[in-house]
């Protein structure tokens, strides 16, 4: 029985650069109401930084990967450096301001990113080598290892003392493969990266017909449905024979 249902937001609930589905997310936030929970509005914490923070509502408090070292935030500082001073002059790329355990560039072009992520690669491999490059059609970020959203996903399950098992997780792009290949439930929607798809597929999830937020709508409807058919079958087998 799936108990919660995360998602993904670049890819799953909306497209960079292009304007926000409202009508599609106010359908979303009716689906979380209706489904219900202690007390009213968002209880459950939410990741952030691809499972590298954490942010618990009812307490209003932020958390940080245990994980996260001094050693890895000098290293970063190091990348965020030579992206300003190297990469990013004469582009339409820019830093992507805000984040603490990661350091990453967006851009509206997808051949720049395209163009710079060897080369971001390189440097991370010869000037901190510890650190991890994951590259989306407009976005490169660089992460310590062990700061995944797979290791997000099982912090948040010890957080709300849930299993993987009862979690479903939709992703798009080839940073959420091995988080996808953690939960209960994976699900791609239909605009994912070839391989995601493939990955949820053999993994026994679903990839919906829709696209970006209309795929995660479809999932988690497809989701309750699973857990009503489940339910239905286990009290079937309750029932006292005729």
């Amino acid at each position: 029985m799936i108990r919660l249902f995360v998602c993904d937001i670049d890819g799953c609930l909306a497209e960079p650069y292009q304007p926000f589905d409202l009508t599609g997310l106010a359908e979303l936030a009716d689906a979380a109401d209706a489904a219900g929970g202690i007390g009213d509005g968002l209880t459950a914490p939410v990741l952030f930084e691809s499972g590298g923070g954490l942010f618990d509502p009812a307490a209003a408090r932020t958390h940080w990967h245990p994980a996260f070292t001094d050693a890895f935030a000098e290293q970063l500082g190091r990348v965020k450096q030579w992206m300003q001073s190297d990469l990013l002059p004469g582009t339409a790329m820019s830093l992507d301001h805000g984040k603490r355990i990661q350091v990453g560039v967006v851009g509206p072009q997808e051949q720049e990113i395209v163009e710079a992520t060897p080369a971001v690669r390189r440097f991370v491999e010869e000037h901190a080598p510890d650190l991890r490059v994951f590259a989306t059609a407009i976005s490169i970020d660089v992460l310590p290892p062990g700061i995944t959203k797979k290791q997000g996903l099982a912090w948040l399950a010890e957080r709300t003392d849930l299993s993987l098992a009862e979690i479903a997780y939709i992703g798009d792009s080839g940073g959420d493969i091995e988080a996808l290949g953690s939960v209960g439930l994976p699900l791609a929607p239909a605009n994912a990266d070839e391989p995601v798809r493939a990955a949820v597929r053999d993994a026994g999830g679903i990839v919906t017909e829709g696209r970006v937020l209309g795929g995660t709508l479809e999932g988690y409807r497809r989701c309750v449905e699973r857990n009503r058919n489940l339910a239905d079958r286990e009290r079937a087998k309750e029932a006292p024979a005729a």
